[in-house]
């Protein structure tokens, strides 16, 4: 059964040290990007455990070309996290130093506070020039090259990013992993490659264990679903897909890891020590990231019902002014009548006037005039239902989602 189903089996002690021992170890561009934001001596043990693996670690192309394509974006990222927190203890101690608010805290313990919280800006500040200096002096691209020379795969070539394109629409459509939750990626190409990012990964990972006849371990921060089984919010193991045809491709076996579990693993493996800390502070960078996620797909959702809303206001108005002016311009129609009628009898025409026909038209009329004043406080309340949409948007633009 195990050999039929591979992907559902748990890797016996046995499975992971045959894998640890003759596996190439491949990284996906979040592995990378996440040194900007680690501390010194995260980043430092992480990048430790890689040159001890350097003669069989290498990275995809697509992977390579996304860590330069989104580095200077982290940087400046981690840029508003210092000047984030420098504003929140900013913020904090003008709340502290307000007594109406606090009048229980001694004014010597105020006075320690502010002392600290000033030392505490002024580190965050150095460290922030210190950051930003890596836009032009990067002491983690030199390493991270360092590390990865002449360990990077080929470009796809542009035939095959065309079939590879034709065979992702097909792969996207029936939820064939990896890479279908990009689906709805957007940029300036017409084949809006961008979403095809995690296949060309994923292909290119492929190629190269067809080539070197060798295993594969694979870590990435990545937590989609078209790449891990999740199951009531935890990762579970890699898609049972994932390395159904990894095999099949290949004859070799493959596997995943996010980052800390990756450290954990290496720790007993190259019989490293690895601070606790270390693997803890990857943990709640990936918890902060999962928060960020969804709140950004609540900010979706509440978006996407604001403009659904919004939309059905405007036909609703529409609707509204359309049926006002019919019943207005009925209601001329019908003055107008009413008034050649009363012309006729003015003129003293009486063996013309059609009585029935008046009383007729001056039913009618009061029943426009109900219907229009009906239709006029439907619009009051279109109006305050506008005031609504109005204070949606701007809730939506001021409202930051943690």
């Amino acid at each position: 059964m195990k050999s039929k189903f591979p992907g559902y089996f748990k890797l016996s002690e046995n499975d992971i040290n045959k894998l640890w021992d003759n596996a190439l170890f491949t990284f996906d561009a979040n592995i990378l990007l996440n040194f900007y934001r680690y501390s010194d001596e995260t980043r430092e043990e992480f990048i430790k455990i890689l040159d001890k693996l350097k003669e069989r670690i290498w990275i995809p192309h697509q992977s390579a070309q996304e860590f330069f394509d989104n580095r200077l974006s982290v940087i400046s990222q981690q840029e508003k996290a210092y000047e984030d927190a420098i504003s929140s203890i900013d913020s904090m101690e003008k709340e502290f130093k307000n007594s109406r608010q606090h009048p229980f805290i001694p004014q010597k313990l105020l006075k320690k506070f502010s002392e600290l919280s000033k030392e505490i800006c002024e580190n965050l500040n150095s460290s922030k020039d210190f950051h930003n200096k890596r836009i032009s002096e990067d002491d983690i691209l030199d390493k991270v090259e360092s590390l990865f020379d002449n360990k990077v795969g080929n470009e796809f070539s542009e035939e095959e990013l065309k079939a590879l394109f034709k065979e992702g629409e097909y792969r996207f459509a029936n939820k064939i992993p990896p890479g279908f939750k990009d689906s709805n990626k957007k940029d300036d190409t017409e084949a809006n490659s961008k979403k095809f990012g995690d296949l060309i990964v994923w292909k290119q990972t492929i190629n190269k264990s067809k080539e070197l006849k060798q295993a594969v371990i694979l870590v990435t921060d990545d937590r989609k679903e078209d790449w891990w089984v999740r199951f009531k919010g935890k990762t579970i193991s890699p898609r049972p897909e994932l390395i159904k045809e990894f095999k099949l491709e290949t004859q070799e076996s493959f596997y995943m890891y996010q980052s800390d579990r990756f450290l954990e693993f290496a720790r007993d493996y190259l019989n490293e020590h690895i601070d606790q800390k270390v693997i803890e502070e990857i943990r709640e960078l990936r918890r902060l990231d999962e928060r960020n996620r969804l709140s950004q797909l609540r900010k979706e959702k509440d978006i996407l019902r604001y403009h659904e809303f919004k939309e059905a206001f405007i036909k609703e108005r529409m609707m509204l002014n359309e049926e006002l002016k019919f019943l207005h311009d009925r209601k001329n129609h019908i003055e107008n009548s009413l008034n050649e009628h009363y012309l006729l009898i003015d003129n003293g025409e009486f063996d013309v006037l059609d009585e029935q026909k008046i009383r007729k038209f001056k039913q009618e009329q009061m029943i426009i005039e109900k219907q229009i004043e009906n239709l006029i406080q439907k619009g009051n309340e279109l109006k305050e239902r506008e005031i609504e949409i109005q204070f949606r948007n701007k809730t939506l633009h001021n409202t930051r989602y943690s």
